[in-house]
This record gives C-alpha cells, sequence and structure tokens, in this order.
C-alpha cells in the first residue's frame, strides 16, 4: 500500500476550513483534499467523504487541479477497501489529468496507487513498471516522504516474486528514508517488510523482534489497520515457530480490526492465514469454513494471489478429509491460477493428486475394461486433436481461396470500370469545352443569349458537366481504393502507410456505414511497415465489418492508431451489442452454418488471426453485452525490419 504525505494535522486542516467562507473555492476544495489526506488510515469513511465532497465542488468551479487530486484520493480509498476494478478505473481518469497538468508530484501519487493496485491482483510487472515510474516522478520533484513509501512498495513487489535480496535492498532503503524524516508510521511499514523478508528466509526469532517492533510504532500512532498487520505478520511468525494458541490469538485479533476497517484483500489474507493455523492443529471443520470465506472474498475482489492460496489451503484440508476429487479440483484451480500470475508449471503435488485420483477410479473397474476404456479414450482424443487440426487447416485453405478469387474478381471489375471511366470523363470535357466555345461564338451576339431557352440550355450542360465530374471523381476514389485493398500486383511486399489502408478500407465500407455508423479517427504518428498489403487489407476489412454488423441501429466505430513500445497498434472500438464470456471464448474458432443448399462460413476472425500471429503480432478482444466491443491488433515493427 502506498502511504501519503501528512504533514498538517487533522486539526489544523478542522480549523482552517472552518475558517473559510461555507462557498465554493479551489482554497475549501484543496482543504478537503489535505483532510482526506490526513485521515485515511484513521477513519476511511470520513476520507471518502471529503473526497467526493472536494470533486464535486471542483467539478463545479472548473478547477482541474482540485478534480485531479480528489479522483487520486477516491481511487486510493477504493483501493484500500479492495475495489480494484473501480478503483483502476477512477485512478487512470485521475492520471490523465495529472498528465493533461504536467504535475509531476500528482502523477507520481497516481502512479504509485495504480502500481499497489496491479500488485494485490498479482500483475507484478505492471506494479514495477509504475512503481520505478512513480519513484521517479517523486525524485525529480523532492517529496522524500513519497519516495520513502514508493520504495516499501517496490520491496513488497519483489518479496511477492520471491526476489528477497531485493526486497530486503529496498524495505532497508526505505527504513532510511523515514528514520530521516522521523515518520513512526513509514519506520513501521518498513519494518514490517524487513520482518516479512525475514520470515520468508525462515530466520523466525529475527522476524519475531522486527514485527513486535512495528507494533509498538503502529499502537503509538495510533493506526487500527497499521496495528492489524503487525498482528497478522506476527501471527504467521508464531505460527511457524510452533507457539499455535499465541498464532491464533493474533491473527483473530487482526481480523476483527481488519474487518472493521473494510479491507476485503486484507480480511482474506487473516481469514487463510487461520485456516493454515486449524490445519495445522486438525481441525479441519473450522479451517474449511476459514479458507472457504477468504475464497469467496478473493474470488469477489479479483485478488489472484489471495484466489490461488485460499484454493491450495483448501486442496490440503480435502486431502486430509478423504476427498481427493474434490483435493484435486481446488489444487487444479491453484496452479491455474497461480501460472496466470507467474507463469509456473504444475509440480509434483499436482501429479500425486492427479495419480490418486485416477486411482480411486480405477477401483470402481474391471482391470480389463479399465483398459480397454482407456485405450478407447486415448484413440478417441487422437481423433479428436486431428478432427481439430484439419477444421482449421480446411478454415484457413477456405478464407485463402475466398481471397484469391475475390481479388481476381474485383481485378476483373476494376478493368471494365476504368475503360468507361475514362471515356465519360473525356466526353464530358470535350462537352464542357464545346458549351464554353459556343458561350465565346456568341458574345458578340447578346440577343442569343437573351432567349431564355437557349440560355438555360447552355446552363443546363454547364450543370451537368458539375456533376458528371465529381461522380467520376467519386468513382475513381472507390476504384483506387479497391486496388489498394487488393493489390492487384499480388504477393509483393511493400512499405506500407497503416493509417492509408485503414483509410481505402473505411473508403469501401462507406455504403454500410453511411446514415448509420459514425467514424472518429485517431491517427497516431506511424513508422512504415514492410508487409504484403493485402494481408493487412483482409485484417481491418474483416474487423470494421465487423464492427459496423454489430450496431443494429445508429452507433460509433472508433479507429485509434498509435506506435507503443516496438508495435504499431491499431484499435477498433465499436458501441454495438457486446459479446458475452462464451461467445469471446470460441470468437476465434472456425464456424460453418447451413441455409438450404448453402453453406455459410465464419472464417473471417480466424484469418485475421492469422495474418497478424504470422507477421509475430496478434490480437485481442475486450467486450461486454450492450457494451460494444474494442480488437487491438499489434503488428511488431522490428519483425516488419527483419522482412
Amino acid at each position: 500500500m502506498i502511504g501519503l504525505i501528512l504533514d498538517p494535522t487533522t486539526k489544523e486542516i478542522e480549523a482552517d476550513l472552518a475558517a473559510l467562507p461555507a462557498s465554493d473555492s479551489p482554497e475549501r476544495a484543496d482543504l478537503l483534499i489535505a483532510l482526506a489526506r490526513t485521515v485515511f488510515m484513521a477513519d476511511l469513511p470520513r476520507a471518502t467523504e471529503a473526497s467526493r465532497e472536494a470533486l464535486e465542488m471542483s467539478r463545479r468551479l472548473e478547477y482541474e487541479k482540485g478534480i485531479g487530486f480528489s479522483l487520486y484520493h477516491l481511487g486510493f480509498g477504493e483501493y484500500l477497501r479492495s475495489d480494484h476494478e473501480t478503483a483502476m478505473a477512477t485512478l487512470l481518469e485521475a492520471q490523465r489529468l495529472m498528465d493533461a497538468l504536467e504535475d509531476e508530484n500528482g502523477r507520481g501519487l497516481v502512479m504509485g496507487a495504480l502500481a499497489g493496485v496491479h500488485l494485490s491482483v498479482g500483475d507484478y510487472e505492471k506494479a514495477l513498471s509504475s512503481f520505478f515510474a512513480a519513484l521517479k516522478a517523486h525524485r525529480g520533484t523532492g517529496e522524500k516522504k513519497n519516495e520513502g513509501w514508493l520504495l516499501h512498495g517496490i520491496g513488497g513487489a519483489y518479496h511477492e516474486m520471491g526476489d528477497y535480496r531485493r526486497a530486503l535492498q529496498y524495505h532497508g532503503e526505505a527504513m532510511d528514508v523515514f528514520e530521516e524524516l522521523e515518520d513512526d508510521i513509514g519506520r513501521a511499514r518498513a519494518l514490517s517488510g524487513l520482518g516479512l523478508v525475514h520470515q520468508a528466509r525462515c530466520e523466525f526469532e529475527q522476524a519475531l523482534e522486527v514485527h513486535g517492533r512495528a507494533l509498538e510504532l503502529y499502537r503509538g500512532a495510533e493506526t487500527d489497520f497499521g496495528e492489524s498487520r503487525a498482528l497478522n505478520d506476527l501471527g504467521v511468525t508464531l505460527h511457524e515457530m510452533g507457539d499455535f494458541d499465541q498464532a491464533r490469538i493474533h491473527h483473530l485479533r487482526a481480523l476483527r480490526l481488519r474487518e472493521e476497517f473494510g479491507n476485503k484483500q486484507a480480511v482474506s489474507t487473516s481469514l487463510i492465514n487461520l485456516g493454515k493455523l486449524l490445519l495445522t492443529e486438525g481441525e479441519l471443520g473450522p479451517a474449511m469454513e476459514y479458507a472457504s470465506r477468504a475464497l469467496e472474498i478473493a474470488e469477489q475482489i479479483k485478488a489472484r494471489p489471495r484466489i490461488f492460496q485460499s484454493h491450495l489451503v483448501l486442496s490440503e484440508i480435502r486431502s486430509l478429509m478423504g476427498d481427493p476429487a474434490a483435493a484435486l479440483e481446488h489444487y487444479k484451480a491453484y496452479e491455474r491460477t497461480k501460472e496466470a500470475v507467474a507463469g509456473d508449471q504444475a509440480n509434483l503435488r499436482l501429479v500425486n493428486l492427479q495419480v490418486g485420483f485416477e486411482m480411486e477410479q480405477a477401483e470402481r473397474e474391471a482391470e480389463i475394461s479399465r483398459l480397454k476404456n482407456v485405450e478407447l479414450r486415448q484413440k478417441n482424443e487422437q481423433l479428436h486433436t486431428l478432427l481439430e487440426e484439419l477444421h482449421t487447416a480446411q478454415a484457413q485453405l477456405i478464407q485463402s481461396e475466398k481471397m484469391a478469387v475475390l481479388g481476381s474478381l474485383v481485378s476483373g471489375l476494376l478493368h471494365e470500370f476504368n475503360t468507361p471511366l475514362g471515356a465519360i470523363t473525356g466526353t464530358s470535357d470535350i462537352s464542357y469545352r464545346c458549351v464554353d466555345r459556343i458561350r465565346k461564338s456568341v458574345a458578340d451576339h447578346p440577343e442569343l443569349l437573351e432567349q431564355p431557352k437557349f440560355s438555360q440550355a447552355l446552363d443546363i450542360l454547364e450543370r451537368n458537366h458539375d456533376l458528371t465530374r465529381t461522380a467520376t471523381d467519386r468513382i475513381g476514389q472507390i476504384t483506387r481504393s479497391l486496388e489498394g485493398f487488393t493489390n492487384l500486383d499480388g504477393g509483393t511486399l511493400e512499405s506500407i502507410d497503416v493509417n492509408e489502408v485503414l483509410e481505402q478500407t473505411l473508403t469501401l465500407l462507406e455504403h454500410e456505414y453511411r446514415g448509420r455508423v459514425e467514424v472518429v479517427r485517431h491517427w497516431g504518428e506511424l513508422p512504415s511497415l514492410v508487409s504484403d498489403p493485402r494481408d493487412l487489407s483482409q485484417v481491418f476489412m474483416t474487423l470494421l465489418s465487423n464492427a459496423g454488423e454489430a450496431i443494429s441501429e445508429l452507433g460509433t466505430v472508433t479507429v485509434t492508431t498509435e506506435f507503443v513500445g516496438e508495435n504499431v497498434q491499431i484499435e477498433i472500438q465499436d458501441t454495438g451489442v457486446g459479446m458475452d464470456e462464451e461467445t469471446l471464448a470460441n470468437l476465434f474458432e472456425p464456424s460453418f452454418s447451413q441455409s438450404g443448399k448453402r453453406v455459410k462460413t465464419g472464417l473471417g476472425l480466424l484469418a485475421a488471426l492469422n495474418i497478424a500471429q504470422k507477421k509475430g503480432g496478434g490480437i485481442r478482444v475486450t467486450s461486454e453485452v450492450g457494451e460494444g466491443a474494442t480488437f487491438r491488433v499489434w503488428l511488431p515493427i522490428a519483425a516488419s525490419k527483419a522482412v
């Protein structure tokens, strides 16, 4: 958790607030923000109320700095309550304002809070990236206290990743900063971090001494949440040392304080530790109750580290209760979640549980029957795998054939278009020149122009020329877009402007979008890609067509391009009907449907994904029902250069 600057006392801020008029003012908004900052750890509801009041006032005043810092404090409060999704959205909004204001201090605070959210949900790489960005910002502003909290946060991230050497280093640096500032809460947090490292290295006597010092500092500062942290850490250490009675007392006190404070993640941690303790003492029923509650809370707040820890405890409990099937399911869930967090592979325990489960199944069957079933199942699995591979290959082949036929067809059509188009353009110009000559010829005979029918005929001819020219220009633009889309040379590598290819594709889709779909373009500065233009045209046509089809009545398709890291990124966002989780899970699977004698194929997204992956990139999609969908395509510039 990231700390805050706590310079003025609460009483001083309250006195300053009382001295100000009750009307809206930037000064009053600033004082409300300062009040929230000072009472966060002692009175979270009051801090949230002050932040919300400051936000509403700042918005009425159009006071952007007040809006930014109010959002930061609201997001920080949501993080403390373990409402990670809401916290992330609020903090990202605050970050945009801080960037616009070029406020380095505000930017550092927001990045530090975002790092805390990433750390809580198990995104360690994002957490470290945000921590170091925040540290750089605060070192530039000279905010030593915030620097100390960030050093402590970096130590915590390295601890979660199992790098105890770096964790010890950064917690030590944080301790030096807080000692210099004589900040007791900061000292206590740094001691907690150091104690956890000693604990992980099985240096329990040292851990016990350090956690005890942290508890004294927390109690002296009258921060219940900090006290609950120290009690929890002492409980874990005493458990490891075999003092189960004292461990239970400390854990129960920590749990009570955390429930009062309202931090769900901390509550789940205490419940997990109580479950482990009771498991060690053989009290399997109560242990199951604590671990199940921990899992429920962890899944509610999407705290993946706590989810897999809960599953691990439940797996051990179920195994001791003689239920290997349930133990296996919990352990599989543990491995899946842990792998998503840290990329770990299944270890020996999973193998042992799997073997135990299979043995239990085997006892219910005769040996000969079991062997036959195993053999049949293996053959079925092989056939299923081969069928899926064949299905995918068939889908890719059909899509390739469709694109080849489309290219040939469009090539012929363009050739047929260009000849009459040239004739129309030429004859129209001749007609216009003839009209011009007629006007010059009759200049000496003004009485002819005074004849209404004669003059009207010349005007009609001129207007017809203008209309014809506009129409031929439009047809020319469409044919040029088609040429870019199909790349009639075929199979050649070119230096491609991605924005131009997107613009060509949008031109071809204009007839589908017209009067129904508004297109918003955000073109970024992009390097050129070396690629076959037909491939990119196919990808963009598929995604933009799908975006238009997803909008049933009126809506918007927003196309954004940017250069991120070493990738060209294209984002296509629609305001359509959106997709549920089942649809998302099967989105890139080939599909076939029959209507009468016609067979319709759903291969476009699969082909688009294959093209992006072939170029070293990929496609990601996010969507919710009723909220539209967002497709993100990324193409590495390095792969393009290599080509």
